[in-house]
């Protein structure tokens, strides 16, 4: 008879892209937000940019540390108000612009 407490949980699948999922998945969104900040979409990049650091919260909130990979700096709470806390600050920053800004 085996012990459940001893058992190793299943391998992730997919090999590194497989256990990194959510990290690729915040970096490119945040990648394309970054992008179209370089393209002169301020307030649309900003808010891509928000959304992948809600999302990396999302992810550390209801994923388990095994999964979430890199994503994980300090203790879950830490991280959850670190990433919440930019998150929603950047939000905040994409509405607050007014549109049109000055051009130089």
């Amino acid at each position: 008879m085996t012990d459940p407490l001893r058992e190793e949980p299943p391998p992730i699948r997919g090999g590194w892209v497989g256990r990194q999922w959510p990290l690729l998945s915040v970096l490119g969104i945040g990648v394309l937000g970054v992008v179209a900040v370089v393209l002169d979409h301020f307030r649309t990049g900003t808010l891509l940019l928000s959304v992948a650091v809600l999302l990396a919260a999302l992810a550390r909130a209801v994923l388990p540390a095994r999964r979430v990979g890199l994503l994980v700096v300090r203790s879950r709470p830490f991280d959850l108000v670190v990433l919440l806390g930019l998150g929603v600050s950047l939000l905040v920053l994409a509405i607050a612009v007014p549109p049109g800004g000055a051009r130089l």
